[in-house]
């Protein structure tokens, strides 16, 4: 595993891979939307659960050579949670949100008939789910922990042997209550920190566990 490309193909349908920022300095995030640019040019479609602002996404999108016109609509989707819950609304072709009045419960309740609906537009095999960055659940709900959880458990009770590839890209800094759960869901976790001056992933869980390699040596 050393490389977005090699990361990409050792993940199969139903796996989630965790890409967790120790250190905002190894840039982990970045590493992620790399991924991301490689499945959308790869021809792959690609669902975006966002807990962030619009605008910073789609700049750090445009940072990493993401055309995004090209490819929002078409091959790139966003859930905007984000808005959801401070109830602004989207006009965009590609962005989806939920409306009306919002909580914690109300927002899983409306996320299951939005799953239930909606994930039947896409073949399970060829569509990858990215969250950026959970660690915005901590600015969003009352209860980030029990309401994280239940989202896990909804789309796995929706989803089933149709689960999808899930990326799940998490910074603890801002929201460390969650780091147990993310560990729990996942399969495999890649830590991203600097070592002796270089930004570097460790497998801390996962068949690779312990390896370390070099995030953006092919970037």
């Amino acid at each position: 595993m050393a490389s977005v490309r090699d990361i990409l193909r050792s993940i199969s349908k139903g796996r989630i891979v965790s890409i967790i920022q120790r250190e905002l300095e190894a840039n982990g995030d970045r590493f992620g939307l790399l991924m991301l640019k490689h499945v959308l040019e790869s021809g792959g479609t690609a669902l975006i659960f966002l807990y962030e602002p619009l605008n910073n996404f789609l700049r750090n999108l445009s940072s990493v050579g993401i055309d995004v016109e090209r490819y929002l609509g078409d091959k790139l989707w966003i859930f905007d949670v984000f808005a959801t819950m401070n109830r602004i609304e989207r006009n965009r072709k590609g962005i989806y949100t939920l409306s009306g009045y919002m909580d914690d419960m109300i927002f899983v309740h409306k996320l299951k008939d939005f799953l239930e609906g909606y994930m039947k537009n896409f073949k399970p095999e060829e569509l990858w789910v990215f969250t950026y960055l959970s660690s915005g659940t901590c600015k969003l709900f009352n209860d980030p922990e029990v309401t994280y959880k239940v989202i896990w458990f909804v789309a796995l009770e929706i989803l089933g042997e149709n689960f999808p590839r899930v990326v799940i890209l998490y910074y603890p800094g801002e929201c460390k209550i969650l780091e147990d759960a993310i560990y729990y869901v996942s399969d495999v976790v890649i830590e991203t920190l600097t070592i002796n001056g270089k930004k570097v992933g460790i497998v801390s869980k996962g068949e690779k566990e312990g390896e370390i390699f070099e995030l953006f040596r092919e970037e």
